[in-house]
């Protein structure tokens, strides 16, 4: 160190640039506010108030107490500043430029923050490459570690979809008057369930009094037209009668025989003509009341009674469950508008939806089965029995509906469940969901490299039945694998990886 030429106490206090220069060790550059004559800077420039509070920020931001800025000799201030700088200087790595000490002053009043460098994300990665887990008896013992040999087992592989319960489509009735009228009775419930044939409802018809109207007039007017042919046919026959007996005696002339039988005989068969006409009116008017929804043989019952009932009633077509009602007492009916739905629940469909990359595994018949979570101790059974042509544009999925028996109506319409579907079984390379362990992307397995050794194997897999999942690659057949315990394996493993 070159020491400059001694000077008097004044002359110390008040320090010149070259006496702070040759002061300092070799190698350092001195902070540019030492070089501005101490003092004299900061009293021409502000109050002794603000000098202080300036010197109190980068003196604590230095680590040094701020008393020490209140002292009255430079040589303690400048000796406290060469000794946080030879700290500095010992506590640094070699070969590394000095940071330059009034840019980070300057970042700290400033309120800027000083930026720490970013670890390359190479750096931050484990180490590559498989790693091996050593364990005592007593250790395998503790964690409940066993093991199993990887081989060729029947694997099901299935596929995984949730949907809703609805009734099947050609098991449905949608019950609809076949002409206008008024409903005056209503006999069931909605979720009542009803019998092929049972009443529904009563419906008042104008229709149907129109019919059973035009067939009670002609059916008087044809009982009217019987009774004077009866009559002449009565008549016709005295005088035909009459007239053979004349001819038979040599009384008449032939000729008058022949006239009174043509007489006879046309009104015979006007007679027949008027009966036949009145079964014909019955005949006519009983399709057109079955088609208006009116029972078989109301028209037989108003030519006899004389009486019109405008009527029809409203039967069940089928057996079944009444899952819609949207008619009351009093209110009017048409063809347009629905009084019933009625299903029939002895078998359902389950809706779902096959996501776009499992389309080419799904086929007609193949065999689903259906969990609930209102049964979740009951599985249901049933083939698939209608796949879409089209996806959806909105889910991108594949409509797909599974005919499955309800014998004992468990399965409701818009229940939730889930569907399973088995699409096909052959026997691959598989291990149980218990020995694979994941770390972030990647999936491992611990194999048994030596007696109570174990290695983390990295494993590329496949299809996944709930039980275990398929082994596309990573594994061979016969090779030991752990596969209860892996988790407590894998935290050992971990640490092996660290270090520990």
């Amino acid at each position: 160190m070159i020491k400059s030429p001694k000077k008097s106490r004044g002359q110390r206090a008040e320090g010149t640039r070259e006496d702070f220069v040759f002061s300092l060790p070799l190698g350092f550059e001195a902070p540019k506010f030492i070089y501005e004559k101490d003092q004299r800077i900061f009293s021409e420039t502000c109050s002794a108030r603000k000098k202080a509070s300036l010197l109190n920020r980068i003196y604590l931001f230095m680590g040094i107490p701020s008393a020490l800025c209140l002292l009255p000799s430079a040589f303690l201030r400048r000796f406290w500043l060469l000794s946080l700088f030879a700290l500095c200087l010992l506590t640094g790595c070699s070969g590394q430029k000095t940071p330059n000490f009034l840019q980070m002053v300057s970042e700290k009043m400033e309120g800027q923050k000083v930026k720490i460098p970013e670890i390359p994300a190479e750096a931050a990665q484990p180490p590559q490459g498989p790693t091996s887990v050593s364990l005592t008896p007593e250790q395998e013992q503790q964690i409940g570690l066993k093991r199993e040999s990887v081989e060729l087992q029947p694997f099901q592989v299935t596929l995984l979809s949730t949907g809703r319960v609805q009734a099947a489509g050609d098991s449905l009735a949608h019950i609809s008057p076949p002409v206008p009228g008024k409903v005056t009775t209503v006999f069931v419930e909605l979720g009542q369930r009803v019998r092929k044939g049972q009443t529904l409802a009563l419906v008042k018809s104008d229709a149907i009094g129109q019919i059973e109207s035009d067939l009670l007039q002609a059916s008087l007017q044809n009982q009217a037209d019987l009774k004077q042919a009866q009559v002449q046919l009565n008549f016709s026959k005295a005088a035909y009668e009459r007239e053979l007996k004349l001819f038979g005696d040599r009384i008449s002339a032939k000729a008058d025989l022949e006239a009174a039988r043509t007489q006879y005989e046309k009104d015979v068969a006007n007679l027949q003509a008027v009966q036949t006409k009145l079964r014909s009116a019955i005949t006519v008017a009983e399709e057109r009341l079955s088609l208006a929804g009116a029972t078989v043989g109301v028209a037989e019952q108003v030519v006899h009674t004389g009486h019109i009932s405008p009527n029809f009633i409203v039967t069940a077509p089928r057996d079944g469950v009444i899952i819609s009602r949207t008619i009351n007492l009093g209110e009017l009916a048409d063809p347009s508008k629905e009084l019933f739905t009625l299903a029939d629940l002895s078998r359902v469909w389950l809706v779902a939806d096959a996501y776009e990359q499992d389309i080419d595994k799904i086929r007609l018949g193949q065999p689903v089965q259906v969990t609930l979570d209102s049964i979740p101790n009951k599985v249901f059974s049933g083939k698939i029995n209608y796949v879409a042509d089209t996806l959806d544009p909105q889910t991108r999925t594949l409509t797909i509906k599974a005919d499955v028996p309800n014998p004992g109506l468990n399965l409701k319409p818009d229940m939730f469940a889930r569907l399973q579907v088995l699409v096909d079984n052959a026997n691959i390379l598989t291990v149980p969901r218990s020995a694979v362990v994941r770390n972030g992307d990647n999936n491992y397995v611990y194999v048994e490299t030596g007696e109570h050794r174990y290695e983390e194997r990295l494993v590329k897999l496949g299809d996944d039945n709930g039980q275990s999942t398929q082994v596309i690659n990573g594994l061979k057949l016969g090779e030991k694998i752990v596969t209860e315990g892996t988790l407590a394996l894998q935290g050992t493993a971990l640490k092996a990886k660290d270090g520990g």
